[in-house]
């Protein structure tokens, strides 16, 4: 299907640039910008005589630094995968050492080994891709509220009262300085969803879940890509680390079902504040967590079972196209 295999390591100024064929061959690094793009793929073409119609190009997912790349090769209709980093890297292997120029051959040669696994990305949508960088940014200022509240409170524990007013006085400051960015960070998502029928059907039917308020909802949006990217619930568990899989089974010897550490942490943890509100507001999951503790069973995996049970019941939501219906306890 493809002609040539081309693996790129991006930083945040270059790009390193390998192609396989029989081997891996690194060509050169170029500046991570359309004016690199295109001396990049006039090299290539010198080397392998190989029309970019032809190519895979296969890099890792690096945020920022790697959309412009992206960008480029969807212009030019050039195949291309941006691959999780941490998949490429769990196929490393053991490693005697690493560089750029050592990355871009391993990925090159990534490419042409999965050539027959790997499905090609897209571009994301751009309303999407705002998203993400809002709640990025909203994350961030959470992080350095929480940092300046737990600041205060342990200079009141072991400073002089006198520094610990001036400190509070000066973190009150800040703190309500972030409380505004963070509403209007909040009020600009809200935005996003006028200018998209979709985005806001998808945010109305996602918070009719009970626990699952415009935080999650948007985080739900924005890992999915409005769920399109996850053909299942149990999918995007096992994505946010919620869902359990066999450990340690071997020969005779069976583990015990555990969940992955590979995950997307952050819709994890927002998910726990989800069942502590959704056990509290609704009565059949509050029966069934006070049912399982009755039990014996850890509190720890229960509050997980639950956040697999939101995550279904918002997937189901989506897909019927109509807002949850809350129900009654069992009885």
């Amino acid at each position: 299907m493809y002609d040539l295999f081309i693996g790129c390591d991006v930083s945040k100024n270059v790009i390193d640039v390998a192609y396989y064929s029989e081997k891996s061959v690194h060509i050169g690094q170029f500046p991570n910008d359309v004016d690199g793009f295109m001396l990049m793929k006039t090299r290539l073409v010198e080397l392998t005589g190989v029309d970019p119609l032809g190519w895979f190009v296969c890099f890792e997912n690096t945020g920022l630094y790697s959309n412009a790349l992206s960008e480029y090769l969807a212009s030019c209709q050039i195949t291309f995968r941006e691959e999780n980093p941490l998949q490429v890297k769990k196929s490393l292997g053991m490693q005697r050492g690493k560089s750029d120029k050592a990355d871009a051959k391993f990925l090159s040669l990534y490419a042409y080994e999965k050539r027959d696994s790997l499905d090609p990305s897209s571009l994301c949508n751009p309303l999407i891709k705002r998203l993400k960088r809002l709640l990025s940014r909203r994350s961030l200022l959470v992080k350095h509220k929480k940092a300046l509240s737990v600041s205060v409170s342990e200079t009141r524990r072991f400073d002089s009262p006198d520094t610990a007013e001036l400190f509070a006085a000066h973190n009150d400051e800040i703190l309500k300085v972030l409380d505004k960015q963070i509403s209007d960070i909040e009020s600009k998502i809200k935005e996003l969803y006028t200018k998209n029928e979709a985005l806001k059907k998808n945010d109305k039917l996602a918070q009719s879940v009970i626990g699952i308020g415009p935080v999650i909802s948007a985080y739900f949006i924005a890992a999915t890509e409005n769920f399109t990217r996850f053909i299942s619930a149990r999918k995007f568990s096992s994505y946010i680390g919620v869902a359990p899989f066999l450990h340690d089974q071997s020969g005779v010897k069976t583990g015990r079902h555990k969940v992955s550490h590979m995950a997307n942490k952050k819709i994890k943890s927002l998910l726990g504040m989800a069942v502590r509100s959704a056990i509290i507001h609704d009565p059949q999951l509050r029966e069934y967590f006070q049912r399982k503790i009755g039990e014996g069973k850890p509190k720890a995996l229960v509050m997980n079972n639950v956040k697999n049970k939101l995550v279904q019941r918002v997937f189901t939501t989506i897909k019927r196209g109509t807002p949850y219906v809350k129900l009654m306890a069992y009885t």
